[in-house]
């Protein structure tokens, strides 16, 4: 069965979402689905699904070079257009069901931003340039979240299938919050956080024994640590157990944090449920 690369246009950061989900595409010979949100009542948005590309010049001529570069690149048969209806926000996470991936531009990192991870139902690329810096400390690399739960298990499968796509390395990382207020980590944490590591990405490793891959233990608070990791990154991937607002009330949003200010593109991988709480 093809895969599906879902893009969302427009707004700020439109662009390095549809190069970024273009590449992919390319990369995996995936087909290429471009999602461009309509106000109720604009021409577009009369005729939602997939208009004809005449009237797609007519009204919004950007739109339609989006469109001819796209399948310029990939092919007419491998690149389609729908138009939603309505808010942003809740058009594209409708649009993500049955898609391998939702693409979406950092923008501002508003409420669609917002929306679009807490609720997407497949994993969510929030795309951006990341910085020229080859001197950071896992420039070019896939670096993960590693956690022992659900969430944190299906962020190191997409970042190793991800890494072998393209090639890259892998750097795991597991950032311990033990005895913050001491302001360093005692031995045993490091030594648990290890292990922890060890255990985790082992299966992964023997399933892709192509992938190189190195561990790093940081310290301090989980989204702090990794937004700095983060820096000259190829991507940076976070589990997201979706949990409902009792959760994030108690121990902050890291995937949004993470998502909004990390200096290279996300990819937050979604696990459905809430564990037991209340949404």
């Amino acid at each position: 069965m093809t895969r599906t690369v879902a893009v969302g246009l427009g707004g700020a950061g439109g662009g390095h979402a549809l190069a970024w989900a273009s590449e992919q595409a390319l990369r995996t010979g995936s087909r290429l689905v471009l999602l461009h949100a309509c106000p109720p009542g604009s021409p577009l948005a009369r005729q939602p699904g997939t208009p004809p590309m005449a009237q797609v010049e007519l009204i919004d001529p950007p739109l339609a070079r989006a469109v001819t570069a796209a399948r310029t690149k990939l092919g007419n048969r491998n690149v389609s257009l729908r138009i939603l209806s309505g808010d942003p926000g809740t058009a594209l996470v409708d649009a993500s069901v049955g898609a391998s991936m939702l693409v979406i531009g950092a923008g501002g990192g508003g409420s669609t931003v917002r929306r679009v991870i807490r609720q997407a139902h497949c994993p969510v690329i929030v795309a951006r340039p990341g910085p020229d810096d080859h001197n950071a400390s896992f420039a070019g690399q896939v670096l993960v979240g590693v956690d022992a739960n659900p969430a944190g298990r299906a962020a190191v499968e997409y970042a190793f299938e991800y890494a072998e796509q393209h090639r890259l390395p892998v750097t795991a990382v597991r950032v311990t919050e033990a005895d913050r207020s001491a302001g360093v980590a005692r031995a045993g944490d490091l030594a648990a956080a290890m292990d922890l590591l060890r255990a985790e990405i082992e299966p992964w490793k023997q399933k892709y024994p192509e992938v190189h891959v190195r561990s790093t233990v940081l310290h301090g608070a989980v989204g702090t640590g990794l937004i700095w990791a983060a820096g000259g990154a190829r991507l940076l991937v976070i589990g997201n157990r979706h949990r409902g607002p009792l959760g994030r009330s108690h121990t902050g949003d890291v995937p949004l944090t993470v998502a909004r200010r990390a200096r290279c593109p996300v990819a937050v991988v979604p696990v459905h449920g809430r564990e037991g709480e209340p949404s």
